[in-house]
C-alpha cells in the first residue's frame, strides 16, 4: 500500500468519524445517573510492559544510544543510567521505568554480542566516552555462554517450547 493510497484511507476514517460524530450529537442521549456508569478497566500494567514503553521513549529520544532494529545495538557508557534519570520528569518516565527499561536494553543476547574489547562506547547523544575493556567484553561473552546453555537445557527439556 503506497503513501498516497495511506493518506486517502486516512481521510477517510476521519470523514467517517466526523459524521459518526455528528450523528450520536443529533440523537437524545439518555444521561444516567452516577451508580449506572461502569468504569472501564485498562489491562493491568506490568512491568515488562512499561520496560518496553521506556525503551520505545528512549529510543525515541536517544537514537544514537538506543537505535532501532535493524541497527545494531552499541556499548552504552558504564553510568548511563544515572543520565538518563537526570532526563526521566521530561521524557515522562518514572525511576522504576527507567530502570527496568535500560535493565531491559542491556541484557540479551543483541547487546551482550555487541560487547567486543575496543569497542567504542557512547553517551546518550552519541557521542564516545570510552571503550569495552577485556574483562568487559569477556563478561558479555561469559552472559551469553550462559543464555546458550539454558536455551540448550529448555530445548531437550521442553522439546523447543518455552514454558509457560
Amino acid at each position: 500500500m503506497g503513501f498516497e493510497q495511506l493518506a486517502a484511507l486516512r481521510a477517510q476514517l476521519n470523514q467517517n468519524a466526523k459524521s459518526a460524530k455528528g450523528a450520536s450529537s443529533v440523537m437524545p442521549s439518555r444521561v444516567k445517573a452516577a451508580g449506572d456508569i461502569k468504569q472501564q478497566s485498562s489491562p493491568p500494567r506490568t512491568s515488562a510492559d512499561a520496560a518496553a514503553r521506556a525503551v520505545a521513549t528512549l529510543q525515541k529520544n536517544f537514537p544514537r544510544a538506543f537505535p532501532q532494529s535493524p541497527t545494531p545495538k552499541v556499548p552504552l557508557k558504564v553510568g548511563i543510567l544515572k543520565d538518563v534519570l537526570a532526563q526521566a520528569a521530561s521524557l515522562g518516565l518514572s525511576e522504576r521505568d527507567v530502570r527496568n527499561g535500560i535493565k531491559l536494553w542491556c541484557r540479551g543476547h543483541l547487546y551482550w554480542t555487541c560487547l567486543t574489547e575496543g569497542s567504542a562506547r557512547v553517551d546518550l547523544h552519541g557521542a564516545v566516552v570510552g571503550v569495552v575493556s577485556a574483562d568487559e567484553a569477556e563478561y558479555g561473552a561469559s552472559q551469553e555462554r550462559v543464555r546458550l546453555t539454558r536455551r540448550r537445557e529448555q530445548i531437550a527439556k521442553h522439546g523447543g517450547r518455552r514454558p509457560r
